[in-house]
């Protein structure tokens, strides 16, 4: 196998993850994704609250189909060129470009809204790239984002803890990263959702097929083959293996 599965991301300020590679296939596998986004869009204003909205790390589109209606202008932005031309398609009315979520160069004081989901947990400098967003909002300007935390895929932690480079951050841990970005009325909520699958494969199936997986650095075919084993038998039961991950939607204002 040329390109097996890595569940966790590398530790560099940029991961190198396959998002783009996976464009085509992101739909397919991205259901957790996509109810992270709907579970985060109920916190997002009413139509007509606030006039412009950048939101980071589109991808195809899952948070950006809540935005759409919102805001009069929305700009949705993403790092990988296939997923921006796979959302532009999707939601063509949409203004789409490709934007570094972590060095945005928009000028300061130029948004009423931020917006992000699934993908914040990437930030090796949470507080660093909270600060550049916050500096993009006019005052009082609102920022909504969705992010997996702790504990998040604890089955694989607990057997391939060679590939936990984050470790996946706290509810408390994003708050205080957003207070010290220099946001204010940060209000938290989260919510674990434990995902059954019918194997270990299909499971690492989907978390392939989203592109979360890292490349240039895969499982050795044996220690695939071994941690698939393991799983089934640390984790299986009667209706499948589960999966188990916990959402955090943070809204604050600058």
């Amino acid at each position: 196998m040329s390109e097996s599965p890595a569940p966790f991301p590398p530790s560099p300020a940029r991961p190198s993850l396959a998002f783009d590679r996976k464009a085509g296939s992101y739909d397919v596998h991205a259901h957790v994704q996509r109810d992270t986004a709907a579970w985060v869009a109920e916190w997002l204003p009413p139509a007509g609250t606030f006039a412009t909205c950048l939101e980071f790390g589109a991808g195809t589109g899952n948070f950006t189909r809540h935005l759409e209606s919102r805001f009069t202008q929305l700009e949705a932005t993403d790092h990988a060129p296939a997923m921006v031309a796979q959302g532009r398609l999707a939601f063509p009315s949409v203004t789409w470009s490709e934007r570094d979520a972590w060095n945005p160069a928009d000028p300061a004081g130029t948004r009423d809204f931020v917006a992000s989901c699934s993908v914040l947990q990437w930030a090796a400098d949470p507080v660093g790239v909270l600060t550049r967003w916050r500096r993009l909002l006019r005052p009082g300007g609102r920022h909504l984002s969705g992010i997996y935390i702790a504990p998040s895929l604890p089955e694989f932690g607990a057997l391939i803890p060679e590939r936990r480079p984050f470790p996946w951050r706290t509810a408390d841990e994003w708050s205080k990263s957003f207070s010290a970005a220099g946001f204010t009325d940060i209000r938290v909520d989260t919510k674990t959702r434990e995902y059954i699958y019918p194997t270990a494969r299909a499971l690492m199936r989907q978390l392939h097929g989203t592109g979360a997986t890292i490349v240039g650095a895969p499982l050795a075919a044996g220690r695939l083959v071994t941690l698939l084993r393991d799983y089934e038998r640390v984790h299986r039961r009667a209706d499948g293996v589960p999966a188990t991950w916990t959402f955090c939607r943070i809204e604050a204002v600058a």
